[in-house]
């Protein structure tokens, strides 16, 4: 993974969704906008994308067989490969450069790992997840588009939580808000199941 940045002004950055998107891919742009906002105090747009490659700096997310995806990896035979080949819940992040406009790539082999891939560009910016919540540092960072090259995949294919019952205020003691406050980081942390 390499990682440098450029400043973009707020205006000129975009997040790009597919025009067909379904719930985890509009979750994955919306946690994009949300996660930019807190690490710079800038509120870029989310807008749907259609089958043309972006004119201007952006950040692309969707599944691998979007055709907003298709776009982007277009006259790029190993990245459209690359892409292609994206199982379930494997992502790739790929920063990719025309003239002055650069364009960062979230795709997914599947929806979830289009989210899984969005969660990971986060944590490029500083934020940490924990079962507990999230750590967003306290100071403020440039807006950037950071160079990246990176492909993830989880090491086992069920991953979670086990809330067991001989600790104090454990699964017991939780009502259905500390429930919802666990499995809502789950997928933050990549895991899939919760037993």
């Amino acid at each position: 993974t390499s990682f440098s940045a450029v400043p973009c002004p707020a205006a000129t950055v975009t997040v790009i969704e597919p025009a067909e998107a379904g719930l985890p891919e509009r979750l994955a742009a919306k946690e994009i906008r949300r996660y930019l906002y807190l690490r710079t105090a800038q509120l870029v747009e989310v807008v749907s994308g259609g089958d043309r490659k972006p004119s201007g700096p952006s950040i692309v997310i969707g599944c691998k067989d979007r055709p907003v995806v298709g776009a982007v990896v277009k006259g790029s035979p190993r990245l459209a490969e690359s892409v292609r080949t994206l199982q379930p819940q494997q992502y790739l992040l790929r920063t990719l450069s025309s003239g002055d406009a650069k364009t960062l790539l979230i795709a997914g082999g599947d929806a979830i790992g289009t989210l899984y891939g969005s969660y990971r560009l986060a944590e490029h910016l500083g934020v940490r997840f924990y079962l507990h919540g999230d750590v967003v540092p306290d100071e403020k960072i440039d807006l950037t588009l950071p160079d990246l090259d990176e492909r993830g995949e989880a090491l086992f294919k069920t991953r979670g939580i086990q809330p067991f019952h001989d600790f104090p205020e454990g699964p017991d003691w939780w009502n259905t808000d500390d429930y919802k406050a666990i499995i809502a980081q789950l997928p933050k942390l990549r895991m899939n199941q919760i037993g």
